[in-house]
């Protein structure tokens, strides 16, 4: 039927989006709310239930679109899960996935295999980030860990269908799985005592992983039958939201700054690796397909920029707009990773407020622009830089990227690509279109360009 629609979910670190797309890749409506993590004596976690109520309102702000939606992708931030039994989700918590527990797996992987075998197993470094860091450190803890692993997007995935899925790009932020052979790591998981779990089948995104049954649909309002497919993991997906291309470099700013470039892997060869810069590189899936991404992970901007807030107080609107025009010089690296992880440097916390939200902003271009050059160089990638994500709204910030810009640059005007992303791979579980053969994103050309014009709110998620 020509006015059915497709409903991409995007399970973020601070906000939930249900986003109605028709069949030109077009918006129609976009229900929000906020994802409810809570920080308590632990860190920072939240309840499957209170997860699943905050999909359950962003879905409901749809109001009748959602009697016309004819699929559902999910797509989520990476690492946070829990287990799920055959009543449904376990009382463990959604633990965030920036919360800091989980050092204590992180070193028992480490002093079993070695920095580079965990990297040339799994495609990334061991790090209190991953599920089975968060996992373990609860094992730990004392909790009951039983059933089977998901992550958010899984939850989501069982409410709807009944149904145990996982997708490629997702699993991969386990830190337990091979990105290129497609399969959870035995020996690793022993290691850290999560060998006993079932852990839910990876699939390609696009894969019809269950169709909505009766009590999926009155409780989200959508008509069952359609098909549900995970999108995979929310960098990945906004790239397909935002129209991102195989040879270009794609930028994605927002909680995490990923810096993105396609990636020919090969069973065996060495994990690719950057001395000159910070951190490591993170191998992925790109959704819907056989080829994968290489990633730069290091930058946290949404972070450190909520660090400062709480230093300087006031609002991120205040702030930004106050920081327009100011000229500042950049952050160091060093002081941008020490922001990230909640310590303002003496001397930032000296400055103005807006000196030092304009120079954060520098830094974390300054970062971005010499990690590019780096990637471009391993990757081969000739093509133009495509700026994408939620930190387009910060004029501040694009305008930091504009002066560093060495080539063409351009910027998607699509602010949900992760949303639209997931809705465009819904498609595909649908039957309305093959992977890449999706409706064109709007892309604005920056080169040359010395306005930006646009809201100058500050970047998020």
């Amino acid at each position: 039927m020509r006015d059915e629609l497709l409903l991409g979910i995007d399970l973020g670190t601070s906000s939930i989006k249900a986003n109605a797309v028709d069949r030109h890749g077009r918006s129609l409506g976009i229900g929000t709310a906020p994802t409810p993590f809570v920080a308590n004596r632990s860190g920072v976690e939240m309840t499957p239930t209170a997860l699943l109520d905050a999909v359950h309102d962003a879905v409901a702000h749809l109001g009748e679109l959602r009697h016309r939606v004819a699929g559902v992708g999910i797509a989520s931030m990476g690492e946070t899960g829990t287990t799920i039994r055959a009543d449904g989700p376990t009382d463990l918590p959604l633990v965030a996935w920036h919360d800091r527990r989980g050092a204590s797996v992180v070193k028992i992987l480490l002093s079993r295999f070695g920095a580079s075998e965990i990297l040339r197993r799994t495609g990334r470094e061991a790090r209190d980030v991953t599920s089975i860091a968060k996992l373990g450190w609860l094992q730990q803890a004392g909790a009951v860990v039983e059933g089977t692993w998901t992550g958010v997007a899984g939850v989501v995935l069982w409410r709807l269908t009944g149904a145990l899925g996982q997708e490629q790009s997702l699993a991969a932020t386990s830190g337990a799985y091979d990105p290129i052979s497609h399969r959870y790591d035995r020996e690793i998981l022993a290691a850290v005592g999560l060998d006993h779990i079932a852990w839910a089948p990876a699939r390609q995104a696009g894969t019809l992983l269950g169709r909505i049954g009766g009590p999926g649909a009155e409780w989200s309002g959508l008509p069952a039958g359609i098909p549900v497919t995970i999108a995979g993991h929310d960098h990945p997906v906004g790239v397909v939201g935002a129209g991102g291309e195989k040879n270009e470099v794609i930028d994605s700013l927002g909680t995490g700054e990923p810096l993105v470039v396609s990636w020919q892997a090969v069973k065996g060869a060495p994990h690719p690796v950057a001395p000159a810069l910070p951190g490591d590189l993170t191998l992925t899936a790109w959704p819907g397909t056989s080829r994968h991404m290489l990633l730069w992970e290091t930058l946290r901007p949404g972070l450190a920029m909520s660090s400062l807030l709480e230093h300087v107080g006031g609002t991120r609107n205040d702030i930004e707009f106050a920081a327009i025009r100011v000229q500042a010089e950049p952050l160091a690296v060093e002081d941008l990773l020490s922001m990230q992880a909640g310590d303002v440097p003496e001397h930032v916390r000296q400055v103005a407020p807006e000196v030092a939200w304009a120079a954060t902003l520098e830094g974390y271009a300054a970062a971005a622009a010499q990690a590019e050059v780096e990637m471009r160089r391993m990757a081969g990638v000739t093509g133009r830089t495509l700026l994408i994500g939620g930190g387009l709204r910060s004029r501040r910030w694009v305008e930091a990227k504009m002066h560093r810009a060495t080539g063409n640059l351009a910027m998607a005007s699509e602010r949900e690509a992760v949303s639209r992303g997931a809705a465009l791979i819904a498609g595909v579980a649908a039957g309305w279109w093959d992977a890449e053969e999706y409706p064109p994103a709007d892309v604005v050309d920056m080169t040359g360009t010395t306005f930006v014009p646009g809201a100058t709110s500050a970047a998020r998620s």
